[in-house]
């Protein structure tokens, strides 16, 4: 969260044995965020190759930043976020403003090319390949709870989706080819969302169907005519 920064860690060997971790390490990620999120994108594949990234300083009387790295992988979706280096593992408002910023700008730019398959995109869609990491510092924060695990202040939201709207707008228009191999990835998802709501409502209505009949009768098991009857019920007779 802090680039070009070192962190020597050292613990006691017995912890380090119980919980199985190093008894020495250094942590030090020279491009911040982004070198941070490549170290986790070993042996994933991606969708595109371009990783969006960037940091934005906000000055005045709402002084802060919000930095960000995000890729799009084909498995295991992990989108981790902090505010003020306090891990927010359960999200809050400042990944929701992620989300929305994200979600509009993959749908504008759909519509710049014209790709009407494109119209029924939601940001699960988008964000279920999505690996990435959110950094936000702003002043007197207001989490959920003690635990500090989910952050709930009210500008957040507005805050990260301002920051990202334009340099995502110019990720995207900037690299047309990696831009159209993540639209096509989330079309896909699209359709493959819709495709199973559809088949659900079918079987909701078969299963329906199935209930409604009375004890007397029951749902006709063949394909042909030849061999079977139609009976026409009014009401429970």
């Amino acid at each position: 969260l802090s680039g070009r920064v070192k962190t020597y860690w050292s613990c006691d060997k017995q912890i380090a044995e119980k919980y199985n971790i190093p008894e020495k390490t250094e942590f030090y990620f020279p491009g911040g965020l982004e070198t941070y999120l490549q170290t986790r994108l070993k042996n994933r594949s991606l969708i595109s190759s371009e990783i969006f990234t960037g940091k934005t300083e906000r000055k005045g009387s709402n002084p802060g930043s919000i930095e960000w790295a995000i890729a799009w992988c084909e498995e295991d979706p992990e989108i981790t976020s902090y505010c003020n280096t306090i891990l927010t593992d359960e999200g809050g408002s400042h990944e929701s403003g992620l989300r929305v910023a994200l979600t509009r700008g993959i749908r504008k730019y759909a519509e710049l090319t014209q790709n009407k398959r494109a119209a029924l995109i939601t940001s699960d869609d988008l964000m279920i390949s999505a690996v990435g990491i959110l950094s936000v510092f702003i002043p007197e924060p207001e989490f959920a709870g003690q635990t500090k695990t989910k952050l709930v202040s009210f500008d957040a939201q507005r805050i990260v989706e301002n920051a990202l709207r334009d340099p995502f707008d110019h990720y995207l228009v900037k690299n047309p080819v990696e831009t159209t191999k993540l639209l096509e990835w989330v079309i896909e998802r699209s359709e493959e969302r819709l495709r199973r709501r559809k088949q659900k409502e079918v079987n909701r209505k078969t299963a329906m169907r199935k209930l409604r009949l009375p004890g007397k009768l029951a749902d006709c098991s063949q394909n042909m005519a030849k061999g079977t009857e139609l009976f026409i019920v009014e009401g429970d007779s």
